[in-house]
């Protein structure tokens, strides 16, 4: 039989969440590292996560952890397929860093974005694209 993993596409503020604290981000952060779901990232969102990580009250707590800003999105890239955004969204106008998740999911064919940031929340979809709170979509997963 085979197991077709979910392709999933986390915001900034939920890998920040997944590598600072022990939540349902850092649950999901598991299951793609043991290989449970596909995570794909763009270098957008790497280059959000590592300014956004260095900022004062993050970058302590990283310290905290024991591993540094660079270290911290590099464990990031070693178990996400990295994509280039293949055309450029423009659906929030609030928050336009918000269309480069967008971009990014449309370009990994993600079936889901998972976000704390009520731009995308609000949207619920987009091209088919299911947007879930990191508790959504554990509770769609059964985990």
């Amino acid at each position: 039989m085979t197991v077709i993993l979910k392709k999933v596409v986390l915001d900034t503020n939920t890998l920040i969440s997944g590598l600072l604290w022990n939540g349902n981000e850092a649950r999901i952060l598991e299951k793609s590292e043991r290989k449970e779901i596909h995570l794909f990232v763009s270098m957008e969102i790497l280059n959000k996560l590592e300014g956004v990580l260095k900022r004062e009250k993050f970058s302590k707590k990283l310290e905290g952890k024991e591993y540094a800003v660079e270290k911290a999105v590099a464990k990031i890239a070693l178990f996400v397929t990295l994509v280039e955004a293949g055309h450029t969204i423009n659906v929030i106008k609030e928050d336009p860093d918000d269309n480069r998740v967008l971009e990014c999911a449309i370009s990994a064919q993600a079936t889901v974005i998972v976000s704390g940031d009520s731009h995308l929340l609000n949207l619920k979809t987009y091209a088919g694209i299911d947007i879930n709170t990191a508790s959504e979509f554990i509770k769609r997963m059964a985990w």
